[in-house]
């Protein structure tokens, strides 16, 4: 069944950023611009002068089958040709500044829809960004309904314990899946709710949720 729209949007972050203002945020904005065709917005969310950490948001006038096509190719992102890496900007910029740097949320606006990815451990984004897009790439055709509808909002991760929360069972609040690659949350203007895709078995999960803890 679809997962009840208001209660997992209950389990979703909330964002208190500010401006950010740190050493180096020039260069590193226009290195985002020049990898991703897109207008870059770069904002604060730590509550200490001891870390900083990152909500990055990239405005991009593509649709998601263009950027799948032009992020395949290598012309946006430039993942293939190792010509970019996140990981590796965040390590210039805590050599630069001398404090713990990471990004919370990176989020994607594109012409049909947003794609919001959200951290899950240290440097998660900045280590597996590749590979996120490598698995929009491969599961495009099924998280657009057989390109039929492409869904208003793309939610990159989903735990199972989140999911199981969000129909109030008693399980711990730990995210134990260290990776980008088993729930996410699809929104379409089809579903009354959200509904949840599974990338191991490549499907839109319709079925009770209980079922995911079989």
């Amino acid at each position: 069944m679809p997962l009840d729209s208001e209660k997992f949007d209950n389990i979703l972050p909330n964002r208190n950023t500010k401006t950010a203002c740190f050493v180096g945020l020039k260069d590193f904005v226009q290195s985002l611009e020049k990898h991703f065709f897109s207008k870059i917005t770069v904002r604060d969310n730590s509550s200490n002068v001891h870390q900083i950490n990152l909500v990055i948001e990239l405005e991009c006038n593509l649709t998601l089958f263009e950027m799948l096509l032009h992020s395949d190719k290598g012309n946006w992102g430039a993942f293939n040709q190792s010509r970019y890496s996140l990981d590796a900007e965040i390590e210039v910029l805590e050599e630069k500044n001398k404090v713990s740097i990471d990004v919370d949320e990176f989020s994607i606006i594109l012409k049909d829809t947003n794609i919001v990815i959200d951290k899950i451990y240290n440097r998660s984004i900045s280590n597996q960004l590749d590979s996120i897009f490598n698995e929009l790439n491969k599961h495009q055709f099924q998280l657009t309904k057989g390109n039929s509808e492409v869904p208003y909002e793309i939610f990159v991760a989903v735990f199972e314990e989140d999911l199981l929360q969000s129909v109030q069972l008693d399980v711990p609040k730990t995210k134990k899946t260290q990776n980008y690659s088993s729930f996410w949350a699809l929104y379409f203007d089809s579903e009354e709710d959200a509904v949840i895709y599974d990338l191991k078995k490549s499907r839109i999960i319709y079925e009770d949720l209980y079922m995911l803890n079989q």
